[in-house]
């Protein structure tokens, strides 16, 4: 059998541009304190701390039935039990409160997420890529995206600040990630 030959007129389909898309982002007091709350909540010191706020209400409502204590000593377990469970969002709200003065947070910022190059921060005056091979994870919350750019630094990114390019952008992320994950030799020596 003869290979098939194209005609010369015939050309080959250009291959897709790689994607990039461009978002302008504003952090809020809300969307930093929802961070908050994911990165406190999400490790097991956060689930420590509300297993036993709810295990000191627990004791205290069980030791009322039972008869160990009267109304005085479980109402003193319900407000200390009740106390370790809210110490930790009145602290990262108030941590909220005052990293929205700080510059990163108080002005906008220029995010491009660009599936070759990796992710460019662009604040006043200053820019910042992130390549690929230094995006660790991203994590999405009730009302942020956090891709983590470092062991405890992360790009935080308001939902409604995608609009209607969320899907795609969330698709850039999943797949330079997933690109930075693949050995640069794995295709080699079969």
């Amino acid at each position: 059998m003869e290979p098939e030959t194209k005609h010369p007129t015939e050309q080959e389909p250009a291959a897709p541009a790689p994607a990039c898309e461009r978002i302008t982002v504003k952090i809020t007091e809300e969307t930093l304190f929802d961070f908050f709350l994911y990165h406190a909540y999400s490790k097991f010191n956060g689930f420590l701390q509300n297993l036993l706020g709810f295990a000191v209400i627990f004791m205290g409502i069980w030791s009322f039935v039972t008869g160990r204590t009267g109304v005085p000593g479980m109402l003193l377990y319900i407000v200390i039990g009740t106390a370790f469970l809210g110490y930790t969002p009145f602290l990262l709200r108030r941590r909220a409160k005052e990293a929205m003065k700080e510059d990163p947070y108080a002005q906008p910022m220029e995010i491009t997420f660009d599936e070759e190059k990796g992710i460019t921060v662009e604040q006043a005056d200053s820019a910042r890529l992130y390549p690929w091979t230094e995006v660790r994870r991203a994590a999405v919350t009730p009302k942020t995206i956090a891709v983590y750019v470092g062991d405890e630094q992360a790009l935080i990114i308001p939902k409604w600040d995608f609009g209607d390019r969320f899907a795609s952008c969330y698709q850039i992320i999943a797949r330079g990630l997933r690109s930075s994950r693949v050995p640069k030799d794995a295709n080699k020596g079969s």
